[in-house]
């Protein structure tokens, strides 16, 4: 049975574990781009995140064992010309590769959106690279719509 839980500190270990995963996928396809686990060993504080007031930090269990985890942060968005609004931003989903298709990253979406909304949080973003199909196509499951594009180009 899957549980949706907040993360905590003994929850550490096994978070980055997930993270190394996820990013190197990531890596793989843009090796320019994303940090070594070495460098984001030195560089993440998931302690500090973990129990920062803004944060929404969930791991989904089965079994007693993290197998995945969603977090982000609510801020205020301000612009000369958009609406201000309380934003809840998806920083990082990534799911045990053992266990995806079997509906845990949507349970976390979903989790990590009634957290928002019950902290005040209007409205969902997220950024997601071309290059990750699967992750798309959970985020279209989720009902999370492409809006904004965003080119990349190196200035060397």
């Amino acid at each position: 049975m899957l549980n949706i839980r907040q993360a905590c500190i003994e929850d550490i270990t096994t978070l980055k574990r997930l993270q190394f995963q996820l990013n190197e996928y990531h890596q793989a396809n843009l090796p320019d781009d994303f940090l070594t686990p070495e460098e984001i060993e030195q560089k993440i504080d998931l302690h500090k995140i973990i129990e920062s007031d803004s944060s929404i930090f969930l791991v989904a269990e089965s079994e007693g064992k993290v197998i995945g985890f969603v977090f982000g942060e609510l801020w205020v968005r301000k612009s000369w010309t958009l609406k201000q609004r309380k934003v809840a931003s998806v920083e990082q989903i990534v799911v045990n590769s053992c266990y995806r298709n079997q509906g845990v990253g949507l349970a976390l979406i979903k989790a990590f959106e009634a957290k928002a909304i019950s902290d005040g949080g209007e409205e969902l973003w997220l950024e997601v690279y071309s290059f990750n199909k699967s992750a798309l196509g959970l985020y279209r499951k989720a009902g999370i719509e492409p809006k904004i594009q965003i080119g990349q180009k190196a200035l060397t």
